[in-house]
C-alpha cells in the first residue's frame, strides 16, 4: 500500500475544505455523510450512490497507514472489527491543542500526532524512486573534494531542475524540515535552505 504525491495533496485539499465547512456551519461531530456533499460539490472527492464510499475508502486507507494526521479534523469510532465510524471536528492554530468538543463521547479515537520522524521517513522512502529519476551529471566533471562530498549527499552540486524543485516545495510543506527534506533530494541541507530562499525572494521580488 502506497501514498502517492497526489494523495497527499488531495489530503490537504480535503482537510482545508472540512475545515472551512465546519466553519462556515459552526458545527463539529459531523459524519462523513454529513460533508459528502460541500466536497464533491469542490470535486475533491467522486461521488457515488452511497453518500461518499469512495470518500470512507480514502480515509481508511490513510487510517490504516497511520496517515490521518493529513486530515487532522477526522476522527473515528470502530463499531465493529470491520465498520468505522467517521467524526469531523475544527481543529486550533495548534494542532498539537486538537480536541473534540466536550460533547464528544469518550470512545471516540482521536488521530492527530504530530507528523512523525518515523512517518516522514516512510514518506521519503515511498517517494525517493522519483529522485532517483532525475538527471545526473558526469562525477568525471567533479573535483576530488566535492567527489567527497557526494560521499554523503549523493546529489550534491547537481543543477536544480524544475521537477525537483516541485518536490523540493511540496517536501517542505509535507514535513516542515530542511533536514528531511536534504535526506528525500539527497542535498546539503545548507543547500535547499539556500535555494528555498532564492525562490522565496524571487517570488517577493516587485515585477
Amino acid at each position: 500500500m502506497k501514498l502517492t504525491q497526489e494523495d497527499f495533496q488531495k489530503a490537504k485539499r480535503i482537510s482545508r475544505a472540512i475545515q472551512e465547512y465546519l466553519e462556515m456551519i459552526n458545527q463539529d461531530g459531523l459524519r462523513s455523510t454529513d460533508v459528502y456533499d460541500y466536497l464533491s460539490k469542490k470535486r475533491l472527492i467522486e461521488k457515488d450512490r452511497h453518500q461518499g464510499i469512495h470518500f470512507r475508502k480514502f480515509l481508511n486507507r490513510l487510517r490504516k497507514m497511520d496517515l490521518l494526521h493529513l486530515i487532522p479534523q477526522c476522527s473515528y469510532r470502530n463499531t465493529t472489527t470491520d465498520f468505522v465510524e467517521w467524526y469531523f471536528y475544527r481543529v486550533s492554530e495548534k494542532k498539537e491543542n486538537l480536541t473534540p468538543e466536550k460533547n464528544s463521547t469518550e470512545n471516540k479515537q482521536l488521530h492527530v500526532p504530530a507528523l512523525l520522524t518515523t512517518e516522514i521517513d516512510t514518506v521519503i522512502e515511498q517517494t525517493k524512486s522519483q529522485i532517483e529519476e532525475l538527471p545526473k551529471l558526469d562525477e568525471n566533471s567533479f573535483s576530488y573534494t566535492e567527489l567527497e562530498t557526494r560521499k554523503l549527499y549523493a546529489r550534491a552540486y547537481e543543477k536544480w531542475t524544475p521537477k525537483e524543485i516541485k518536490i523540493m516545495n511540496w517536501a517542505y510543506n509535507t514535513f516542515q524540515r530542511i533536514d528531511k527534506v536534504a535526506q528525500l533530494l539527497k542535498r546539503q541541507p545548507s543547500a535547499v535552505e539556500r535555494k528555498m530562499k532564492e525562490i522565496s525572494k524571487k517570488r517577493d521580488r516587485p515585477t
